[in-house]
């Protein structure tokens, strides 16, 4: 059996067609944020999520245990909002000054306007994983934002809107 490398998971795993969210962070005075596709369910009593962050990311940072976070579920228009937020060469600095959005009232972080549902929530645990960490928050915080309908689906390597 040979071992497998990077490429031949990340091949294997494009195949796994899964929604697309935005996860923010407030560091210091700056908002953080990192476009995920691993945002799931864990719990519904106590209502707990996780998902996965780049260790070396700026996000990763901003959601120790104890943090707050908030996670844009994004609606069929956020596929512009994703790419910019998955750009590695992106400033620090107003990051989302072209992304709309507003303050979480729980969390104090972003939640983007192109949403069709959110959640704020506190880190309970990180646990490493390999060049990832994975973060588990207990959600303080839903809504759903009915004027925005559809997804943005990661898949084969490509971001593309559904319209739901």
């Amino acid at each position: 059996m040979t071992e497998v490398g990077p490429d031949e998971l990340r091949r294997t795993m494009s195949r796994l067609v899964s929604g697309v969210s935005v996860v923010t962070a407030r560091a210091g005075r700056h908002d953080v944020a990192a476009t995920v596709s691993s945002l799931v369910s864990a719990s519904l009593e106590p209502p707990v999520v996780l998902f996965t962050v780049h260790r070396d990311s700026r996000l990763r940072e901003a959601v120790e245990v104890g943090e707050r976070w908030a996670a844009s579920i994004l609606g069929g228009e956020g596929g512009a909002a994703a790419r910019w937020l998955s750009d590695p060469g992106r400033p620090l600095l107003d990051q989302l000054v072209r992304v709309p959005h507003r303050e979480g009232e729980r969390s104090g972080a972003a939640i983007l306007e192109v949403a069709t549902a959110w959640l704020e929530a506190r880190t309970q645990w990180v646990v490493e994983a390999g060049t990832h960490d994975v973060v588990a928050g207990e959600v303080l915080a839903t809504g759903v934002n009915a004027d925005n309908e559809g997804a943005v689906l990661h898949g084969y390597g490509r971001l593309e809107p559904w319209g739901g």
